[in-house]
């Protein structure tokens, strides 16, 4: 399942594929890095709507309840962005505040589906947070 995707290196080349050209992109091995427990690798890169927010594309090493990893940003609130399912997993949305600043995190939870489609789902959830709507 994901395990082999992971250890092939190949779900890590097609993230790379689809990232490649974006700006302040980092990557991190979860063991090697220190990560949370379960986070096999981490891409951290500025999102394409504002520089200043920067999106993190977390891969689990094991699946924990049909959750694969997880997509989010945290940016500036302006409305307009609710919760909703799609094709590569659930959408939440949670409002913040950060040193008195209304913020939002909008999270993309991927499925099995959407890791398989890793490359789709990143673009999906790229253009849900540009346009405030499903793609």
């Amino acid at each position: 399942m994901i395990k082999v995707a992971v250890e092939s290196l190949d779900l890590v080349n097609r993230i790379e594929n689809v990232l490649k050209g974006r700006k302040n992109l980092m990557f991190y091995d979860g063991r090697r890095d220190g990560l949370d427990e379960n986070v096999a690798f981490k891409y951290f890169y500025s999102s394409p709507k504002n520089a200043l927010d920067f999106i993190n594309v977390d891969i689990f090493e094991s699946p924990k309840d049909s959750l694969f990893g997880v997509i989010n940003v945290i940016m500036d609130y302006d409305g307009g962005y609710e919760e909703c399912s799609s094709d590569y997993g659930n959408i939440t949305v949670e409002k913040l505040q950060i040193r008195g600043v209304d913020k939002i995190k909008v999270e993309l939870l991927l499925n099995k589906y959407g890791v398989s489609n890793i490359e789709n789902a990143i673009e999906f959830f790229e253009g849900y947070i540009f346009n405030k709507t499903l793609i």
